[in-house]
Order: C-alpha cells, then sequence, then structure tokens
C-alpha cells in the first residue's frame, strides 16, 4: 500500500491549471453586464436559477467525462442562449459546454460531440439572428478552450496513470520484500531446525547412558538457537550479510555437529560479489538442510571453487538421494541462483551412491 499523500501536495493539486473546476473563474463574465446594469428582479431570480443549473450540469460532466457530458452540454448550451437576449454575459456558458464535450475520455465521442457543439452554435446564432461574427467567435474561442480542456485532461489522465504506477511499484516492492523474508527464514530455520531436531533426538536416546553427551548436545543446541534468533532478526530487518567462508564453515560445523563427516573446500574468498555470495551461502543451507533431513548419510563434501573459469559449487553426500525428497525448496533454490547467475543441476553423490547439487555459474553471470 503506497503512503498517503502530503497534505500540501493534495492542496496543490487542487490547484493545478489541469483541475478544471478552475475555469470558473471566467463565470464573472455572466455577472457583467449587471455591473452597468442593475437586472430586474425577475432577471435577477431566473440568472440565478440558471447559474445553480449550470453549475450541477458542469461538476457532472467534469467529473463523470462519459457520455452524459453530452446532454449535460446541451442544457448548458440552451440555457446561453435562452438568457442572451436579456444577459450577454450568458454567451460564456456557450464556451463551458465545449470544455465540458472536451473532457469526455472517449476520443470518438469527444470529436463527435465537438461537432455537434459547433453545429449548435451556427443554428443558436441563426435562431437569435445574430451577426456572422457572433458564431465565428464562439467557434474561434471555443476551439481553444476545447483543445486547452482536451490537452489538459490528457495530463490528468498520464499523472493518475503515473499514480497508479508508483502505487503497483511500492506494492511489488512490498510484496517482494515479504517474499524476500519468507525465503531467508526459511532457508535459516529450516536448516536449524534440522539439527536441533536430530541433536535432541541424539540427546534423547542417550539420556540414560551417556549424560555427558546428552550435555554436550543440549548445549549445542542452546548455542545454535542462539545464533538461529540473530539470524532471523537481521534476515526480518534485511541486515543479513554473511560471508561465504562464514556460511560454509557454519554449515560444515553443524553437519558435523550432526555426526556426519564433512569435506570442506573453499577457494575462492570473501571478494565475491555480495549476491554470488548469498547466492551460494543460501545453496550451502538448502542442501544441507536436504541431507540431514532425508538422506540418512555418513559423509558429505562441500566444494566450491572455480572450474574452468566458472564458480562451481557443489554438494554430495552418500546418503539415498535426499535432494529426491525436498519437494518445491528446490524449485525456490533453483530461480533465486537463477537470479545471481547460476544453474542448479543434480546428480549422483559419492561412490555412486546418495545425490550431488551442483551451482555452477553460467556465461551470462560471469559477464554481468
Amino acid at each position: 500500500m503506497s503512503k498517503p499523500e502530503p497534505g500540501y501536495r493534495r492542496w496543490l493539486r487542487l490547484a493545478s491549471p489541469n483541475q478544471p473546476w478552475l475555469y470558473l473563474i471566467y463565470l464573472v463574465l455572466y455577472f457583467l453586464p449587471w455591473f452597468y446594469r442593475t437586472p430586474e428582479r425577475t432577471d435577477l431570480v431566473s440568472g440565478l436559477l440558471a447559474i445553480g443549473f449550470f453549475l450541477v450540469l458542469f461538476f457532472v460532466a467534469m467529473i463523470r467525462r462519459d457520455w452524459t457530458a453530452l446532454p449535460a452540454a446541451a442544457g448548458v448550451m440552451v440555457t446561453g442562449f435562452v438568457l442572451m437576449p436579456v444577459n450577454p454575459g450568458a454567451a460564456v456558458l456557450l464556451i463551458y459546454a465545449a470544455a465540458m464535450v472536451a473532457r469526455i475520455r472517449q476520443r470518438r465521442l469527444m470529436q463527435g460531440g465537438l461537432v455537434a457543439w459547433a453545429l449548435g452554435i451556427v443554428a443558436g446564432t441563426a435562431l437569435l439572428g445574430l451577426p456572422l461574427v457572433y458564431p465565428a467567435g464562439f467557434l474561434a474561442f471555443g476551439g481553444l478552450v476545447a483543445a486547452a480542456t482536451a490537452w489538459s485532461a490528457l495530463r490528468e489522465d498520464r499523472d493518475a496513470q503515473q499514480d497508479e504506477r508508483q502505487a503497483r511499484a511500492a506494492a511489488l516492492a512490498v510484496e517482494a520484500e515479504r517474499q524476500r523474508i519468507a525465503r531467508d527464514l526459511h532457508d535459516l530455520l529450516g536448516h536449524t531446525l534440522s539439527v536441533v531436531t536430530l541433536k535432541a533426538e541424539i540427546a534423547q536416546r542417550l539420556f540414560e547412558t551417556d549424560p555427558a553427551r546428552v550435555r554436550q548436545e543440549l548445549s549445542d543446541i542452546e548455542t545454535i538457537s542462539r545464533d538461529a534468533l540473530g539470524e532471523v532478526r537481521e534476515a526480518v530487518v534485511g541486515l543479513r550479510h554473511r560471508s561465504l567462508s562464514e556460511t560454509a564453515h557454519e554449515t560444515a560445523d553443524r553437519l558435523r555437529s550432526a555426526g556426519l563427516e564433512v569435506s570442506l573446500v573453499l577457494e575462492p574468498g570473501d571478494d565475491l560479489e555480495d549476491g554470488l555470495q548469498q547466492a551460494l551461502a543460501m545453496f550451502l543451507r538448502e542442501g544441507a538442510t536436504n541431507i540431514l533431513r532425508h538422506a540418512g548419510a555418513r559423509r558429505v563434501v562441500i566444494d566450491i571453487r572455480r572450474q574452468g573459469g566458472a564458480l562451481e559449487g557443489r554438494l554430495l553426500d552418500d546418503g539415498q538421494g535426499g535432494v529426491h525428497y525436498a519437494g518445491r525448496g528446490l524449485d525456490g533454490l533453483r530461480d533465486r541462483l537463477a537470479g545471481a547467475g547460476l544453474v542448479l543441476t543434480l546428480g549422483e553423490g559419492l561412490d555412486g551412491k546418495g545425490a550431488g547439487l551442483t551451482a555452477r555459474e553460467t556465461d551470462k553471470g560471469r559477464m554481468s
């Protein structure tokens, strides 16, 4: 949801020349003859009623901007022609009628309405027996007002579309941040809870036979839980930027603490760009979580190095192929790795057993 517009900006928008009600300043021309000749009571009342009638039609047409502007403009034109013999200033209503039609959103309907307005000007002035200079002046001035009104309406529509795009972009940014937090929490908690669950099971089995080992496992659970809590806080506020080496060693240590034999090869340093480091760190966490949950492995190899100029990360185990039970987690991992220029592939694990995950940098990723 976008933030509400500040108060001063709303007032500036209301005062913009694009707003149609600012045209009402020209309504002073309607009352101008009254300054030279005091109207009779009947003319005064009828004139004020006509202005009220005009204002209703004007606002309806300017706000709705649809076909209803045509009968509204026709009513304003008829009012103008009826009042012109007793109040020449009523001729300004004919110009307002052109502005009302020019704000119609449907282009063809607007063009047809302006043609009908021009024909009405010619017919009305002919019925009143006015010289040709009057319809010519009305058509010229009304045409200019209609063009200016149509242009301002177009600007108004473009501004509204821009505001809508900005609101949509803000909503997408909020949704993207929510998804980022959800993915980070999934990566963090999935791996951490798998280790905690495994250690809790070990502690339960050894509760009576090896109290010292139980205390060690519980101590590890406490440490892992505290670390995970800090990582969750960092993930929520977007401050989690652990280096690849830190994540790799932490993943290896947690696998070892779960009783697995882990071999770690980490050639690239922390000079990799942050996006690539975070993608590989996520690759390690997701892969380690699958091993702990599903693989039943004894040995794990974590190997991150450059092969033929391309960065490649491999995570291999000798279990029963835990990645094949990972469900949709690998689909999300594949999408996030693709965003960093990495391709995820599945293969065999150690000694022809288990499973292997490989994240390899593409040519496009190396060029970026």
